[in-house]
């Protein structure tokens, strides 16, 4: 069920020119329990593009590829429950990687989507992978970024270790998520904060903007911790490593150099496991590479979709 559509038509100017962009469409859908999600769709022409973000993030991450595609596809962006304007409910047992499943086949459903290309940047990664499972068919091309299949904490910085941290952190979050909240605000919420992202190899400093790093702590921030916590303990309880060897769908996989949460060797991984795929490792990327090296992933993807997509459909 859907609420709160608005359709409107939007002229832009670029180099000179008018050029006139249709059917942008902004709303809220109500997913399996009723919780509210919000969702845009920008621009015209099928098959849909449609957008799945990383943990804690928000739809801003999408707005170079949204402005790249939105004259030649429909692209669709979406905020996860407890992310952005999209609802959150006092219910713990929906804090979980298959609630977030439903919340994108609701959004599918408001918008009328059969057949999309979809891609999904770290959790997102995973979200569509276990999609896949359910719904192969809904699939015209899948876009991995800078994601793992699963257990997404147990080689974190690339080290075994992780999986320990991890859970002391979790442990700690969901016992004293207040006390949690404090500390987070304190190490992200701080003049330091996007130097301190680069020499922890968060971020290239050198190509991300200190503004995208600042709206993305800022939008983090605002996510409810213990929701948080037990998301992430969601996915590191799944894995898709069953579903690579059975993926059928053209396949894109993108991965960063100097990526420390989903380290590239994974990536390498998925490229072999998945049939006929491909692999792009980009060169000082890391784990921010949506947001640092904008250019050459729209371009990537245009030559995907070009030569993958296109050509199969006609």
């Amino acid at each position: 069920m859907s609420e709160g559509n608005k359709k409107v038509k939007i002229s832009e100017r670029s180099k000179g020119k008018i050029l006139t962009l249709s059917h942008l469409t902004e709303g809220f859908t109500k997913s399996f329990d009723g919780t509210r999600i919000c969702y845009r769709s920008f621009g015209k022409g099928e098959p849909a593009i449609v957008c799945c973000n990383g943990l804690g993030v928000g739809t801003f991450f999408w707005a170079h590829l949204e402005r790249f595609f939105r004259t030649k596809h429909r692209v669709i962006t979406w905020d996860y429950r407890g992310h952005g304007p999209s609802e959150l409910k006092k219910n713990p047992k929906t804090y979980n990687l298959q609630a977030l499943i439903q919340d994108c086949k609701a959004v599918l459903n408001a918008l009328e989507v059969k057949q999309a290309i979809f891609v999904g940047h770290s959790l997102g990664a995973q979200l569509l992978l276990e999609m896949y499972r359910h719904w192969p068919k809904r699939f015209a091309g899948l876009i991995l970024c800078f994601g793992t299949y699963g257990h997404p904490m147990d080689h974190f910085y690339n080290t075994r270790l992780s999986r320990y941290l991890f859970e002391l952190c979790y442990r700690l979050g969901t016992r004293f998520p207040s006390q949690s909240n404090f500390i987070s605000q304190l190490l992200l919420d701080n003049p330091l904060s996007f130097w301190m992202g680069g020499l922890l190899k968060i971020m290239n400093t050198g190509m991300m903007k200190k503004e995208d790093s600042d709206r993305y702590i800022k939008h983090l921030l605002k996510v409810d911790p213990l929701f948080f916590t037990m998301l992430l303990k969601s996915l590191q309880g799944h894995s898709a490593e069953d579903i690579l060897k059975k993926i059928r769908t053209p396949t894109l996989i993108l991965a960063g150099e100097m990526d420390q949460f989903t380290p590239n060797w994974i990536s390498k991984k998925m490229h072999r496991l998945i049939l006929d795929s491909e692999l792009l490792l980009m060169h000082n990327a890391t784990h921010a590479g949506l947001a640092e090296q904008p250019d050459l992933i729209n371009l990537r993807i245009e030559k995907f979709l070009n030569e993958r997509i296109k050509s199969r459909r006609r």
